[in-house]
């Protein structure tokens, strides 16, 4: 055993005695005191409806805010706390020069920047710069000091949980499964997206792959600007898709042409391409000038292989032709299901909720059913519920399948906004067909192998 690992527990032991009383009083100063105030803000705007969960989520933001990264980001999992995307104060000047100087140590290599973010986040927040050579660019910086408070709150949280989850009758064991696998992936999760150096590559990854397609554009990275803090990128000028959500009524022949290109161009990623945008949503999309699509934040990205595949089109033609046997099966190919699972509860769980919405879904992804504006998605409610499902049951569903389900769910929700009548299975299934169909049988495959091809005869080692 080394002496990090001998140390770790009283790392954890000193974090946890360190982020306990903060908690404690960021509870009592952003949540209980302004509780009263903003209960009667919640009555004036939005009436007697779901008040008291309404405050309770309002108060949970603002704790949220003032507690550190883990909970900010275990706070965006909620519904109601959407505002930590949009509400994280800026960094202050001195913050900002900090860290500027951080990220830059030999010089910046900007002719201007705006101390102004354009976007701030709980990780880091973006501004608008130009290089030396004239050239306009979007910098990403991450917040200072973050590295060591998702540690200290990691290790917080995993002594906590582990002090709670021991208590005899508190939780059940598939509670206890849950909590932990959710802790140490959210940790997994956090760690990556504080290391710029990831988006950075999955740019020139993407723009490289997709340098080929007349449809889709990835901003440029400057990679000798970029580091672990700082990733400096080309800015794309462009409409988001959310301003043409927001003018579908004017226009309605526009909005129809982006929501095809969208949802044609992400499910490619996910089903022929086999590595894709993980975060699709229409702030993340935008429309070129010249009428291509612009991928920008490609912070976070998914990998999905032939299995995957194979899974979503088994889950989709099972629901749609009413077999639960057939539907259980195949979420259950999705994840680990714990020792003590019982097949039969978990099926009828599943019979329950999908039938309180299968007729609109199945109709809203065959076109029949519009999705009304600021309504909710079908598809989007009947996932979410069964997620649930499987927390309830013990059943892991790992990472790398969430966001892909959620990848799918996102851009179809973003599309059916701009198009209510989009028909998600006449569109989808001819993209599910070619990837599933023998890689022998696809140009792709041949093109691939030949330009692997030396001209002695070799082949390029992987």
């Amino acid at each position: 055993m080394t002496l990090p690992d001998l140390a770790r527990p009283a790392r954890r032991v000193a974090d946890a005695a360190l982020v306990a009383p903060r908690l404690a009083f960021n509870a009592a100063r952003y949540g209980l005191l302004p509780a009263p105030a903003s209960a009667a803000l919640v009555l004036l705007r939005e009436g007697l409806s779901g008040l008291p969960w309404k405050a309770i989520g309002d108060a949970l933001v603002r704790i949220a805010q003032s507690s550190g990264p883990l909970t900010t980001t275990l706070g965006q999992v909620c519904v109601r706390l959407e505002a930590l995307y949009t509400r994280q104060p800026p960094m202050r000047g001195r913050q900002l020069a900090t860290t500027l100087k951080v990220a830059f140590p030999h010089g910046l290599p900007f002719r201007k920047f705006d101390p102004r973010p354009i976007a701030v986040g709980s990780i880091a927040q973006v501004h608008r710069a130009e290089l030396k050579s004239g050239t306009h660019v979007i910098v990403k910086l991450v917040r200072p000091g973050l590295q060591r408070e998702i540690d200290r709150d990691l290790n917080a949280a995993e002594l906590l949980c582990d002090l709670v989850l021991t208590l005899p009758g508190l939780t059940s064991k598939t509670t206890r499964r849950a909590l932990s696998n959710a802790v140490r992936d959210l940790g997994a999760a956090l760690r990556a997206e504080v290391d710029l150096r990831r988006e950075a590559q999955s740019l020139d990854d993407f723009g490289r792959r997709l340098r080929g397609n007349p449809r889709v554009r990835v901003p440029k990275v400057y990679r000798e600007c970029c580091s672990a803090r700082a990733l400096v990128m080309e800015e794309l000028v462009g409409e988001p898709l959310s301003a043409y959500r927001a003018r579908a009524k004017t226009d309605p022949d526009a909005a129809r042409r982006v929501a095809d290109l969208a949802f044609k161009e992400i499910l490619k990623q996910v089903f022929e391409d086999g590595r894709f945008h993980g975060d699709p949503h229409a702030g993340n999309l935008l429309i070129l000038p010249d009428g291509r699509l612009g991928l920008i934040d490609l912070g976070l990205t998914g990998e999905s292989g032939r299995q995957d595949r194979q899974r979503i089109a088994r889950a989709v033609r099972a629901f749609v032709s009413g077999d639960p046997e057939a539907l259980t099966r195949a979420l259950l190919d999705f994840g680990v299901p714990p020792l003590e699972f019982s097949y039969d509860e978990f099926k009828a769980d599943v019979v329950k909720v999908v039938r309180q919405s299968e007729s609109q879904v199945v109709a809203q992804m065959m076109g029949r059913n519009g999705h009304r504006a600021g309504g909710s998605n079908g598809l989007e409610t009947l996932v979410n519920e069964l997620f649930r499902v499987a927390y309830r049951h013990g059943l892991y569903v790992p990472p790398s399948a969430t966001l892909l389900i959620k990848a799918i769910v996102t851009i179809e929700g973003v599309a059916r906004s701009l198009n209510p009548n989009l028909n998600v299975v006449a569109m989808a299934v001819p993209i599910v067909l070619r990837s599933l169909r023998p890689q022998w049988l696809s140009w792709r495959y041949w093109k691939d192998r030949s330009l692997a091809r030396l001209p002695g005869g070799g082949f390029v080692p992987s």
